[in-house]
């Protein structure tokens, strides 16, 4: 939170993407205090946290990634001004991808794709190329990095930033 700073503007971020993709690392790694409302590990509710730069305050909220849970991604997702989508290249593209992905273009939200790199070997090129085909004809940018990384807090920030 800030101090002295004035909060001008107040943003509501949704965190999507499949089951395992890397959505609750990311946010921890956002915002350590965060919290996530898990069973066995696994998000059954949400993660929620807020984080501020440059006068904005950002609300992040993170849904669960399987199929079951799909309302409560609903619910979540309602009145979100801008997205993150988390894939995972190793996962590849889903049922449930295809499905977020579609409602998203349906609604025309901005976001963006972060793709979870968990190694290195290449994998961002066959996942860029592959997602690109699926938002086609949106033009959606992807940021790489690994979720457990705190070096990518800045670069998603600054992402944020750059779609309000």
């Amino acid at each position: 939170m800030t101090g002295d700073k004035e909060v001008i503007k107040r943003v509501k971020v949704v965190v999507l993407g499949n089951a395992e993709a890397g959505k609750s690392t990311l946010i921890k790694t956002l915002i350590p205090d965060s919290i996530n409302i898990e069973y066995r590990g696994r998000t059954i509710a949400l993660d929620f946290g807020v984080i501020e730069k440059n006068g904005v305050r950002f609300h992040i909220f993170g849904t669960p990634g399987q199929k079951r849970f799909e309302i409560v991604r609903d619910v979540i997702s309602e009145g979100a001004d801008l997205f993150i989508y988390v894939f995972d290249p190793l996962i590849g593209i889903s049922r449930y991808d295809s499905e977020v992905i579609s409602l998203l273009k349906e609604k025309k939200l901005k976001g963006f794709f972060f793709i979870n790199l968990k190694n290195s070997s290449g994998e961002e090129m066959d996942a860029e190329k592959e997602l690109s085909t699926l938002l086609d004809p949106m033009n959606y940018r992807f940021v790489f990095g690994s979720a457990k990384d705190p070096e990518v807090k800045k670069n998603v920030l600054n992402e944020l930033l750059k779609l309000i």
